[in-house]
């Protein structure tokens, strides 16, 4: 290659760098005059003032102790406000948001003429002042929205309501309970609103399953909550005693009831052979009078003879028996005079 050739393509090559030296240093310097100048743009239109509106949580306070709350008109208040754009700013990136407080107190509600006894209202515009000294004092408040804010209330009322357990009971192979649950205390104090109360006619236990149960079932159960009732407890406790259970079999006579007198009635057969299951521990005491096998007169008084049968059924039985089974269920009979 010539030396007249290198030195054109070395003089190419430097015309480029100062091209492109040139080229990068005006843009950079147009790109930081440009970002200055956004900026002061920007600065000069955060200092003008504005007008917008705001939402801002709020928080009811004073409420009337006799009374319960209801329904609340919401949990926001639409503010429509006035302020410099750097007060504004603020706001809107949530650097200076709080709830704003209502005064809810009887001083400040004004009873509604709804047919509704405990509905109660506010006039947005007569809290105005109390809301704008929640405000930064940048801030000038235009309008309150909603321009009226609805309460409705409820009378605070207490009831006794017995407990009913709600829970699920698995028992081992030939164990059963003993007689009833026990729960103490049976019956709490509830207080609330009168619309809720009159409604509850038992306070449940949160439901729990129990498996395997053989022996005698002591535990602390939880009440179930209901929104904007209290208890006079949380919990109760309950009592289940379980035993193993047998097979006892009795012959228990069939008796008339409603049978006029001067009348007799006889069945055949006149017993009926009653198998039940009852605690192993109680076993020795089950005796036929413990049972009673009747059938009804008035069931088969206009029957034809030989034409029906009568229905028997077990009137008594302990407590503490279950799986009560019987045979015959239905038996001959006869009536005479």
């Amino acid at each position: 290659m010539s030396v007249k050739y290198r030195q054109i393509l070395e003089g190419l090559k430097n015309l480029g760098k100062r091209i492109k030296k040139r080229v990068s240093s005006e843009f950079l310097t147009y790109l930081v005059f440009f970002v200055i100048a956004v900026v002061i743009w920007y600065l000069n239109a955060l200092n003008k003032d504005y007008t917008t509106d705001l939402k801002f949580k709020v928080k009811y306070v004073n409420l009337p102790t006799d009374k319960v709350l209801v329904e609340a008109p919401g949990n926001h208040l639409s503010l429509t406000v006035s302020a410099q754009g750097f007060t504004l700013l603020k706001y809107r990136l949530g650097f200076t948001f709080y709830p704003v407080n209502v005064d809810a107190g009887y001083s400040s509600l004004r009873k509604s003429r709804s047919a509704r006894d405990s509905e109660y209202y506010i006039l947005s515009q007569t809290i105005s002042d109390k809301i704008s000294t929640q405000l930064s004092s940048d801030i000038r408040l235009q309008r309150i929205s909603p321009d009226t804010l609805k309460f409705l209330f409820s009378e605070m009322v207490q009831k006794e309501i017995p407990v009913k357990v709600q829970s699920r009971l698995q028992f081992e192979k030939e164990f059963l309970p003993v007689g009833d649950i026990r729960i103490t205390p049976s019956r709490i104090t509830v207080s609330g609103p009168r619309t809720i109360v009159d409604t509850i006619q038992y306070v449940h236990t949160k439901n729990k399953t129990f498996k395997r149960l053989k022996d005698t079932l002591q535990v602390q159960l939880a009440l179930q909550p209901v929104e904007q009732l209290s208890y006079s407890v949380n919990e109760v406790s309950v009592v289940l005693p379980i035993e193993r259970h047998t097979e006892a079999s009795v012959s228990v006579p069939i008796e008339a009831i409603n049978l006029p007198q001067g009348l007799t009635l006889k069945t055949f057969p006149g017993t009926v052979t009653v198998n039940c299951l009852v605690p192993i521990s109680s076993f020795e005491k089950i005796q036929p009078h413990m049972f009673r096998a009747v059938v009804d007169y008035d069931a088969i008084k206009d029957a034809k003879d030989g034409m029906a049968k009568a229905k028997v059924s077990i009137a008594k039985s302990p407590s503490y028996v279950s799986d009560i089974r019987f045979n015959p269920k239905n038996v001959d009979f006869i009536i005479e005079k």
